[in-house]
């Protein structure tokens, strides 16, 4: 095994030979939107982000799926929005498992491959590397104010695009200096970042203001409109963390949100950033921001810094 569990990788990653290594991992989630088709997107986009967030190339995919009774049209239109997304990677749809649940969910279990030498891990950055986030912030926040019905899917186009986006960053990506990178899902962006410093010689000094933000998401945060997964969040990873500046709290919940689909965190050496957000800019992740640097650890015990 090149990876499993040990680190909270993404991914799991097995050696076939001294060229190939697979990388597998699965995924599956309740309901976000109303829209089956669209559910089946983001959804299967999420579960093909483990597979990106390595450095790898998603091959195979089957379906895990439980749905109610009685509803097979909108379970059709799920399976046919995931399968567009499995395509768009390059990918094949080979099948699936299906239960009967009252609670519709759907993901992907995905196969991969990598070259064992081009693994990304999520725990490596170095001394200086720049930090770069692809996708904004708040997918969480909108999920659970759709789910309550407080506001309307076409009212969050932006954020359905975004959580529907593929990870699939180029070769062209891959082949800069980028030392790690995970991609941002239920622990929010501070916990994923917590996961990504676990070097005791190393913090992350992050800009707040640099980091893209979905409109929409921090009004709702000022209305209370929290998921429970990022107030869990906040409570665990919080002691790691130093504010260096005033934060307003609805925007500081933001930086722990629970995401579906988020963006990756890129790790990459300070002298590859222009090149990388260039590159990101023009494969659609318009949104891509440099929001902080990899530092040693100051004599303090935090392990991530926030500051303007």
């Amino acid at each position: 095994m090149l990876s499993s569990f040990e680190y909270n990788e993404d991914a799991a990653v097995y050696r076939i030979n001294n060229d190939i290594a697979i990388v597998f991992t699965v995924d599956f989630i309740t309901p976000i939107v109303d829209n089956p088709f669209i559910f089946g997107q983001v959804a299967a986009a999420n579960s093909l982000s483990d597979v990106f967030a390595m450095g790898g190339k998603p091959l195979l995919a089957l379906n895990i799926t439980c749905f109610p009774d009685g509803r097979i049209h909108d379970l059709n239109e799920i399976i046919k929005g995931g399968l567009e997304k499995v395509q768009e990677a390059g990918a094949i749809l080979a099948g699936g498992h299906s239960l009967q649940d009252k609670e519709p969910k759907y993901g992907l279990a995905v196969l991969g491959i990598v070259h064992p030498e081009k693994i990304i891990k999520n725990h490596t950055p170095r001394e200086g590397d720049a930090l770069i986030l692809t996708k904004p912030l708040g997918t969480g926040i909108i999920s659970t104010a759709l789910k309550a019905e407080i506001i309307r899917e076409n009212k969050v186009t932006d954020a359905i695009n975004w959580m529907s986006k593929l990870n699939n960053i180029s070769e062209s990506v891959l082949n800069l200096s980028i030392h790690s990178m995970t991609d941002i899902t239920g622990f929010g962006l501070l916990g994923h970042l917590s996961e990504m410093i676990i070097d005791k010689n190393l913090y992350a000094e992050i800009q707040i203001n640099e980091i893209p933000i979905l409109n929409g998401a921090y009004e709702l945060a000022c209305q209370d409109i929290i998921p429970g997964g990022s107030i869990t969040n906040q409570k665990i990873f919080s002691c790691m963390v130093k504010k260096e500046t005033e934060l307003d709290p609805s925007k500081e919940i933001l930086l722990y949100d629970a995401q579906t689909s988020g963006g990756l965190l890129i790790s990459v050496s300070e002298e590859d950033t222009q090149e990388c957000l260039s590159l990101l800019k023009k494969e659609g992740f318009i949104e891509s921001k440099k929001i902080g640097h990899i530092q040693k650890v100051p004599s303090k015990k935090e392990k991530i810094i926030l500051i303007e």
